[in-house]
C-alpha cells in the first residue's frame, strides 16, 4: 500500500475507459476490501483521479495489482460481470422479479444509479450499454496530467 504523499509512475499502466455519448469517458473503478473483511468493490467512475489502474499486457497475459485499488487481470476479465452480478454482496445491480406481470425489473442503487440518471436512458438501455460498449485501455496519467 502506498503512502498518501507517494507519487506513481504511470510506465506500464492502463486505465479501461468507454465514452458514453452522454455521460462521456467512464472509467472501471474496482476496491480490493479482503483486508478489511468486505466484499470487493466494483464500480463505474467519471472522475479520472478514481479510475482503477491495470498493468498493460492485462488482456493477453496475467498480470498482478501492486495497491488495493488496482486490478489483476482476473479481477479485469470479469469487471462487467461482477458489476452486474445481482448476487453479488453489496452490489448495486438487482434483478428483481415482478409477480404483477410476471416479469424481470432491473433496479440500480449507489453510483450506477447516478450516472443511469444523468444519462437520461431507461435502466434497461443504461445496462446494455455497460454490457455491449467498447471498453478499451487508455495510458495511465502521470500526477503532472490530470486535470
Amino acid at each position: 500500500m502506498r503512502d498518501d504523499d507517494e507519487v506513481r509512475s504511470p510506465d506500464g499502466w492502463l486505465l479501461v475507459a468507454a465514452d458514453h455519448p452522454t455521460l462521456g469517458r467512464l472509467y472501471w473503478r474496482y476496491c480490493d476490501e479482503s483486508d478489511v473483511n468486505a466484499a470487493d468493490f466494483y464500480g463505474i467512475t467519471d472522475n479520472i483521479r478514481l479510475a482503477s489502474w491495470i498493468k498493460a499486457g492485462w488482456r493477453d497475459k496475467d498480470v498482478w495489482a501492486d495497491d488495493y485499488s488496482d486490478m489483476s487481470s482476473f479481477v479485469a476479465r470479469r469487471f462487467i460481470q461482477e458489476l452486474l452480478n445481482p448476487d453479488r454482496y453489496d452490489t448495486n445491480y438487482f434483478e428483481l422479479f415482478n409477480w404483477d406481470d410476471e416479469s424481470e425489473d432491473l433496479e440500480l442503487h449507489g453510483d450506477l444509479h447516478d450516472f443511469q440518471r444523468r444519462s437520461g436512458q431507461s435502466v434497461e438501455f443504461f445496462v446494455h450499454w455497460l454490457r455491449a460498449t467498447n471498453w478499451f485501455d487508455i495510458p495511465a496519467p502521470g500526477c503532472n496530467t490530470l486535470p
